[in-house]
């Protein structure tokens, strides 16, 4: 008996919005919504209140504060994820990873608030802005504490996106009844750091109280075996923050002008808003994305295809929008003051669409199948790529050398991943239908 590989595919699809991916694609959306959208509210009234100069200075703060998150969160979201997903049955194991890995994380924070301290005693810029930081690494703390990877692994993430969504909906009452001025934005991250520690510890009381989850006493060995099998996608992610987060923080070092910063960072945090809205899907398919391809090449390809034309075509009317809008959106959310943000959104538009096929490419695909390495050497080589264009653009360019240099960056990860994954025959695009005989 012959069976259509298309209708394998269907019948996959159809058990799929049957299952609890749909539920957990909602539920990512909340704390999408929670995370970018509803802190987006206040955009406007956090640019008007700070002035371009004082919303520079904490974008400046928090781009640093975003190296160390990434340091501290490792390559966990990814590889503690991927971990739980196969033990998810499996309950003492799922206990000993839990523990190991928050282990491992507390010791990367308390690494990671070194070096803070080292860096705002020896580093002017940081020095002058050091009160800011130490309050913003709460932040940190809360990261720490959260497990997401655990309710993604578990594909249980209904109840951490009503945490999130609570936390979220105080922290911007708090911005609203206590910002008022440009001195305020200590006030400002103070909220930050509570709201995000608070999330935290209801986040990993959560867990422990859902799951049942065992204490397991933490061991050397165990906390090196994580920190080992999450090194490779630590390196990816902090390449990748190399033209992602830490935008603002290069811009700043080379400029020390924090009203550029602020130009670039409004338009940035707009067009990241609006990107994130493709995160949910990509974050609620990749457990399950991962079992699958263990099991078939062929069906994870093939289902692999139908999401980058799902993703790219989503991604590109997104640029397109963002592009033509630009200007409205700038004058509407930001103000007349941050007119100079309209050309930067413009060249960052076109991230969501290559963002969009590149994750597709690189996160459903090249990580599934194992190429964590060949994924992290791509992801390194547009983190230099883009320290070396804004050292040779920004000079000259100010804010819109920086959003040049991240498109282009952006387009060799996408391009890269594109020919590696041909070379390699997992080209979801060059996937030709087969029979399978039953």
């Amino acid at each position: 008996m012959k069976v259509n590989s298309n209708s394998l595919i269907k019948n996959w699809v159809f058990s799929t919005l049957r299952s609890n991916v749909i539920k957990n694609i909602f539920s990512l959306y909340i704390i999408h919504f929670a995370n970018y959208l509803l802190p987006l509210i206040v955009v406007p009234y956090l640019v008007r209140v700070l002035s371009p100069s004082g919303f520079g200075i904490v974008s400046f703060a928090q781009s640093l504060i975003a190296y160390l998150t990434i340091f501290v969160d490792y390559g966990f979201a990814l590889s503690a994820t991927r971990k739980i997903s196969v033990y998810r049955n499996n309950k003492i194991e799922v206990s000993r990873i839990f523990f190991n890995v928050l282990a491992a994380k507390g010791f990367l924070g308390l690494i990671g608030f070194i070096v803070l301290l080292l860096l705002t005693s020896l580093i002017p810029q940081f020095k002058e802005i050091s009160t800011l930081l130490i309050i913003l690494y709460g932040t940190i703390v809360g990261n720490i504490l959260f497990p997401i990877w655990l309710f993604q692994g578990l594909e249980k993430m209904v109840f951490i996106s009503v945490i999130n969504l609570t936390t979220k909906i105080l922290m911007v009452m708090g911005i609203f009844l206590f910002v008022k001025s440009s001195q305020d934005y200590l006030l400002y991250a103070i909220i930050l750091s509570v709201s995000s520690m608070f999330a935290g510890f209801i986040g990993i009381i959560l867990a422990l109280w859902r799951f049942k989850i065992d204490f397991t006493m933490p061991s050397l060995q165990g906390i090196w075996k994580e920190l080992k099998d999450g090194w490779i996608l630590f390196l990816s992610m902090a390449s990748v923050s190399l033209y992602t987060a830490g935008n603002p923080l290069i811009l700043g070092l080379l400029t020390n002008n924090h009203t550029i910063v602020g130009y670039y960072s409004a338009a940035e945090r707009i067009v990241k808003a609006i990107l994130g809205l493709l995160g949910p899907i990509s974050q609620a398919v990749y457990p399950r994305f991962s079992k699958m391809a263990a099991e078939s090449k062929d069906l994870a390809l093939q289902w692999g295809k139908r999401m980058l034309v799902l993703m790219g075509g989503i991604g590109f009317f997104l640029s397109f929008v963002i592009f033509l809008s630009s200007p409205l959106i700038v004058r509407l959310i930001l103000g007349s003051d941050y007119i100079p943000s309209i050309a930067v959104m413009q060249i960052l538009a076109w991230l969501c669409f290559l963002i969009a096929v590149s994750n597709v490419l690189g996160i459903q695909i090249m990580l599934p199948f194992g190429r964590d390495k060949a994924f992290t050497s791509i992801i390194f080589g547009a983190g230099v790529i883009n320290v070396i264009l804004a050292v040779l653009l920004v000079p000259t360019w100010y804010e819109l050398g920086m959003a040049l240099s991240v498109l282009i960056s952006e387009l060799f990860v996408t391009a890269a991943m594109f020919i590696y994954l041909t070379l390699n025959q997992l080209n979801p695009l060059k996937t030709i239908a087969k029979e399978v005989k039953q």
